[in-house]
C-alpha cells in the first residue's frame, strides 16, 4: 500500500466512524468527575450559546430509565454544578422560563458501569423547539457519591431549595428559622432542615444573612429599605431578599414543606413545596415547650393586619440565646399604636414587660425601629439558668387598653384541663374585660374583650425565645 493511499484512508475513516471511536481521535466521553464533566458540557454550550440566558429548573432533571423514581441526590448535585460552571462561563439566568432564551433539561441514563448525561436546550418562548449537547458526557458509577441512586431527606430538601431560588445569582438572601407553619415554633426537624438550606444556598454562589449587624437597629439604618414589616429583618442586614420555609405534619401523607422567597417589598420571586415521606425523617418535629407557649399565646389565631411586628435583634421569629447573652427586641408599627408587651413561660407565667408601673403610655409611631429594653433604660434581660424557652407578646391598638393585674390566685377561665376552651368565647372575653385581675392564661382573651369593649382594633405579634448553656 503507498503512503498516499494510507493518510487518504486515515483522512475518510476520521469523518465516516461514529461517534464513540471519534472520542479515540480527542473528543473524551468519560470523565472522572461530576465538575469535571460538567466544565466540560459549559465550554460546548458556551460555544454555541454565548450570550444567551439560561432557565435551570431542577425538576428538569430526570431518570431516562425510571420516571417514577421521584428525588434522587445525583439530581440535585448536576444541578448545583450547572448552575456553577455555567455561572463561571459567563452564562446569566432568569427567575422564570419565558424570561430566558433557552430552558436547560437533563436525563441521566446508566450504561453499564457509567452514567450518561444528556443536556438539552430548549427555546422557552418556541417549547417544540429543542437542541441538545452534542458530546457524550458520561461518568463512572463507581466514582459518584455512596447513595446517589437512593432518595433521602437532603435529597428532597436540596430539591426544594433548587426550586425556589431557581437563578438567584448575585442575591444577598436573609435566611429566616424554618418553623412550623401554625405556630411557628422551630424543631430538630426546622433546624436540621435551615442548616441543608445553607449548603444549598452556598453552594449555588448566593451570600447569606442569618442575623443582623451587630449594631443596634435604627431609622438611619433602614431608612428608604425598610419596605414592609415582614421584610424589614432583610433590609436591615443589607440582603435584598428573604427566604422563610415552614413545615406541618400531614398525618400518613407526611410532612409538608414550603419554601418562599420574597423581594424587600414582598413580592414572591420562587416558591416550592413537597410533602416528604415520613420514613425519610428521622428527626424531632415536636417541641413540647413552645407547643404549650403557642397555646397560651394562641398564636395560631393570631392578628397582626400587617401592624405591628416585634422581634429580637437577631432578628427573625425563633431565636436561640446562650447563657450570658444579653437580649433585645425591635418593635415596629406602621401606625400609631399603643403596646403592651409580655413574657410568656411553658409554666403558663406571665409579666409585663412594657409599660413598666409608672411609665407613661404613648403610642408608637411608624418609620422608627424600637427596641426593648431601650439603651437608657435601667434593666436588661440576660440569659442565665434556667434555661427553656419563652414568648414575648405584643397586643397593639389605637387607643389605651387598661392593664389587668395578673393572678395566679385566680382562675382561669380561657383553659379547662390544660386545653383552651372553645365554649361561650366572646362571652368569656367580655367578662374578663370586666376584672380587675386574670390569670396569665387568660391574657390573651382579656385583651380581645378589652379592645371589643371600647371598639378599638386588636393587632398582635409574638416571637420566640430559646434559651441555651454556652
Amino acid at each position: 500500500i503507498s503512503m498516499k493511499k494510507f493518510i487518504f484512508t486515515i483522512i475518510l475513516l476520521t469523518f465516516t466512524l461514529p461517534s464513540p471511536v471519534l472520542a479515540f481521535f480527542g473528543t473524551q466521553s468519560t470523565y472522572s468527575s461530576m465538575p469535571e464533566m460538567v466544565d466540560a458540557m459549559a465550554k460546548e454550550m458556551k460555544g454555541k450559546f454565548a450570550g444567551k440566558k439560561l432557565y435551570i429548573n431542577p425538576e428538569f432533571i430526570t431518570d431516562e430509565d425510571n420516571a417514577d423514581c421521584g428525588t434522587l441526590p445525583i439530581f440535585g448535585l448536576l444541578a448545583v454544578e450547572l448552575n456553577r460552571s455555567l455561572s463561571k462561563s459567563g452564562f446569566t439566568f432568569e427567575y422564570q422560563s419565558v424570561d430566558a432564551d433557552f430552558a436547560v433539561s437533563a436525563k441521566l441514563h446508566r450504561t453499564g458501569e457509567n452514567l450518561r448525561v444528556y443536556v438539552t436546550l430548549s427555546d422557552s418562548r418556541n417549547n417544540t423547539s429543542y437542541r441538545s449537547l452534542e458530546g457524550t458526557y458520561e461518568i463512572p458509577v463507581r466514582n459518584l457519591q455512596s447513595g446517589w441512586d437512593k432518595e433521602n431527606l437532603d435529597s428532597r430538601i436540596e430539591r426544594l431549595a433548587n426550586r425556589t431560588i431557581s437563578s438567584s445569582k448575585g442575591q444577598v438572601i436573609y435566611l429566616n428559622p424554618v418553623v412550623e407553619k401554625r405556630k411557628r415554633y422551630s424543631s430538630e426537624f426546622g433546624e436540621y432542615v435551615l442548616i441543608r438550606l445553607k449548603s444549598v444556598l452556598s453552594s449555588n454562589g448566593i451570600k447569606l444573612v442569618e442575623h443582623l449587624p451587630a449594631n443596634k437597629p435604627s431609622l438611619a439604618a433602614s431608612k428608604g429599605a425598610v419596605l414592609t414589616l415582614e421584610t424589614s429583618d432583610a433590609a436591615q442586614a443589607g440582603a435584598n431578599a428573604l427566604l422563610d420555609g415552614g413545615f406541618l405534619k400531614q398525618g400518613d401523607k407526611g410532612i409538608f414543606l414550603g419554601l418562599t422567597l420574597k423581594d424587600l417589598n414582598g413580592k414572591v420571586l420562587g416558591s416550592a413545596d413537597d410533602t416528604i415521606p415520613r420514613s425519610l425523617v428521622k428527626y424531632s418535629l415536636d417541641n413540647d415547650e413552645a407547643e404549650r407557649i403557642s397555646e397560651i399565646a394562641d398564636i395560631e389565631h393570631e392578628q397582626t393586619g400587617n401592624m405591628v411586628r416585634i422581634a429580637t435583634t437577631k432578628g427573625g421569629g425563633y431565636q436561640i440565646y446562650r447563657e450570658g447573652e444579653t437580649v433585645q427586641f425591635t418593635l415596629q408599627v406602621t401606625k400609631p399604636l399603643y403596646l403592651y408587651i409580655y413574657d410568656i413561660n411553658p409554666q403558663g407565667e406571665v409579666s409585663l414587660l412594657y409599660p413598666k408601673a409608672g411609665e407613661m403610655e404613648t403610642p408608637k409611631q411608624p418609620g422608627i425601629i424600637y427596641t426593648l429594653p431601650e439603651e437608657s433604660d435601667s434593666w436588661e434581660i440576660k440569659v442565665e439558668a434556667p434555661f427553656g424557652k419563652d414568648a414575648v407578646k405584643v397586643f397593639a391598638s389605637d387607643r389605651k387598653i387598661a392593664i389587668p393585674r395578673i393572678s395566679e390566685q385566680m382562675a382561669s377561665r380561657s383553659f379547662v384541663g390544660g386545653t383552651r376552651s372553645l365554649n361561650r368565647v366572646n362571652k368569656v372575653q367580655k367578662e374578663l374585660a370586666a376584672q380587675p385581675a386574670i390569670n396569665g392564661l387568660d391574657l390573651v382573651d382579656y385583651y380581645k374583650g378589652a379592645a371589643a369593649g371600647i371598639a378599638a382594633p386588636l393587632y398582635e405579634s409574638t416571637v420566640y425565645i430559646e434559651t441555651r448553656p454556652r
